[in-house]
């Protein structure tokens, strides 16, 4: 009997103890959630009441100096899927079968959607787990209502009504204006600080205007705190602000004027191409003419009135997105670059359109002159060959085009005939003469512009090439294998830069406004694209560019009168057909009014430096007038 007591007294308390365990369990939870947690538990609970929802604030629209809207926004509708209820609604393995009957719905208004596109879009790694991600745009009004109506067939989906880009005008002006795309990781990153605040599905300018002046086209993102009931219904709206517009930009271009200035560009493209192939010793070189680009700039402001780059693009196809294949091909090579700004990218050879920096360097230095040791009228005898005095080596013989004669050549007639022996005597001069710096050239040049990016107001602008004693020196010890006969700049290199060749480069913008700088007298202005900012509802001007002034270049009457002269000479027709210009005939042949407008200007022809032949007609017309 006792020992049945001792064992009943065992058990209970052993029973005694588990419950005993199971208790403080139970209350060590207890005090964990409502003490220890209790923040973190009300934050959770507040987050699934409380709801933020951002409202895309439409961009700024971009005109033309007259006010006509060159880029405008449009309403698109958008298919989003919203992760969470999407993922705890619908089982895995039947989430594809969801993605399927939404393409079929989709692609059967006529907006062809791929089950690929809508997977590849909702696994993207931009989007949270809590995200709305947008699948498909431009949907039409009618299957919206179909969504809505079936949105039990459909669960997580739904649409939303976005702005997007529109352009107008097409493809003109495409570089300028540039595009939108969406944000990529390192963008987001480079935002994250910025007062208009970002989403990861939140689009920002990728080139252009539209890259250049995002801050000012960026809108600022409306903002609705809500409350929200157990079905995601809004019961209550704690905070709101609306979204607010981005500015406008006026820009400094004329769309008349930049239609025509595109339309001339491929004209003249296609008469290149359809020139007669040249043969030359070492073979066949194809003037194929795949590229080009023209600048128009105002010379007494700095503003660009026009500016072309062909081949060019559409913008409008990266609205909504832009397939990976499609933005190959635009990068590609083969298909000559159309993304490709040549107006400010583009560095070429200036080749004779150069010769005024040399002529500018001979009147400044006083290597010609009223005193100058070479009259600016007294006539150097052009016999087509130049030799280095005292050198018997080939490579010190350097030649006009086909070694052509041109007989006694002053200032003015050397720019208008294009003699290049001139120059080369010019630049021999600079050399050896003692008093004179070798690079007399280059600082000329790098007054005006060369060498350095102008500031105009697009991104990703490039600097273009001025070569020095200096700059070959350190090329060379950082590559000595490029430079098969060493370091040294030579008089060679000197008489190559002479005629903008040899290591010489530039963009067409800096030639336009190294030619403007020329025409207004010594201004050197950095190019503006931009003229105002307005606000988007009044259209009252926030703020305004004016024009930049770089430096003002000496530059006197008996320094711009013999310049000018030669470039009007060189545009001119002349009683003498041996001694006209060398762009009258294209003047001629556009049927121009000389006897209206009065026009200046210069051609040029870049050659393969140190080799017999063209590498490449690049024909280029710097203009200055009227």
């Amino acid at each position: 009997m006792a020992l049945e007591s001792r064992e009943a007294r065992l058990r209970m308390s052993i029973l005694g103890a588990v419950a005993l365990a199971l208790f403080a369990a139970l209350f060590a939870r207890i005090w964990y959630l409502q003490v220890l947690s209790e923040q973190e538990l009300t934050q959770q609970a507040t987050e699934n009441r409380i709801r933020e929802i951002i409202e895309q604030a439409p961009r700024g629209r971009i005109l033309d100096v007259k006010g006509r809207v060159l880029v405008d926004n449009r309403p698109s509708i958008v298919v989003t899927i919203d992760k969470e209820t999407l993922l705890s609604e619908v089982p895995a393995d039947e989430i594809d079968d969801l993605f399927l009957r939404l393409a079929t719905e989709i692609s059967a208004t006529g907006r062809l959607t791929k089950v690929a596109e809508i997977r590849t879009a909702f696994e993207s790694d931009r989007y949270g787990p809590f995200a709305e991600v947008p699948v498909v745009s431009d949907i039409s009004e009618e299957l919206q209502v179909y969504l809505a109506e079936h949105s039990f067939e459909f669960p997580g989906v739904n649409t939303t009504v976005v702005t997007v880009r529109e352009y107008p005008y097409g493809e003109l002006a495409a570089h300028v204006l540039g595009y939108v795309g969406a944000l990529n990781e390192s963008e987001l990153l480079a935002v994250a600080d910025k007062e208009k605040t970002y989403q990861p599905n939140d689009e920002i300018g990728k080139s252009g205007i539209e890259l250049f002046y995002e801050d000012q086209l960026r809108g600022t993102p409306g903002r609705r705190v809500v409350e929200v009931d157990k079905f995601s219904n809004i019961i209550d709206v704690i905070e709101e602000s609306p979204a607010v517009a981005g500015s406008d930009i006026r820009l400094t271009i004329d769309i008349d004027v930049q239609a025509l200035v595109e339309r001339e560009l491929r004209l003249g493209l296609e008469r290149a191409r359809e020139q007669e192939t040249e043969f030359l010793p070492e073979g066949i070189i194809e003037y194929r003419a795949p590229a080009g680009a023209i600048v128009l700039l105002d010379p007494r402001d700095g503003s660009v009135r026009a500016m072309a780059s062909y081949p060019t693009y559409d913008p409008s196809a990266f609205v909504n997105g832009i397939a990976a294949a499609e933005f190959d091909e635009l990068n590609d090579p083969e298909n000559d670059l159309p993304l490709l700004n040549r107006a400010i990218q583009g560095e070429y050879a200036p080749a004779s359109t150069f010769k005024p920096m040399t002529a500018y360097a001979a009147l400044d230095t006083g290597l010609i002159g009223s005193r100058g040791i070479l009259g600016v009228n007294s006539p150097y005898l052009d016999e087509g060959i130049f030799r280095i005095p005292g050198c018997d080596a080939d490579s010190c013989e350097f030649q006009n085009p086909d070694a052509e004669a041109l007989g006694p050549t002053d200032l003015p007639r050397s720019l208008a005939v294009s003699s290049d022996t001139y120059y080369y005597n010019l630049a021999y001069n600079f050399d050896v003469r003692r008093g004179f710096d070798r690079d007399s050239i280059q600082q000329a040049a790098a007054q005006f512009g060369y060498g350095e990016p102008t500031g105009i107001t697009l991104p990703n602008e490039s600097p273009g090439r001025l070569p020095t004693p200096d700059s070959m020196r350190a090329a060379f010890e950082a590559s000595p294998e490029a430079f098969p006969f060493g370091g040294d700049w030579t008089t060679g290199n000197t008489i190559n830069t002479s005629i903008g060749q040899g290591d010489v480069l530039a963009t067409p913008l800096q030639i336009a406004n190294a030619y403007a700088t020329i025409a207004n007298g010594g201004t050197h202005y950095a190019p503006n694209l931009a003229a105002e900012v307005l606000d988007p509802i009044t259209q009252e001007v926030q703020l305004t560019y004016g024009p930049r002034v770089l430096d003002e270049i000496y530059f006197p009457d008996e320094f711009q009168a013999p310049i000018l002269q030669g470039l009007e000479g060189a545009v001119t027709q002349s009683d003498d057909t041996e001694d006209a210009g060398t762009a009258v005939t294209a003047f001629q042949s556009i049927g121009f009014p000389q006897d209206v407008w009065r026009v200046a200007g210069k051609t040029g022809t870049a050659q393969r430096q140190s080799l017999v032949g063209r590498e490449a007609a690049k024909a280029q017309l710097a203009g200055v007038g009227p």
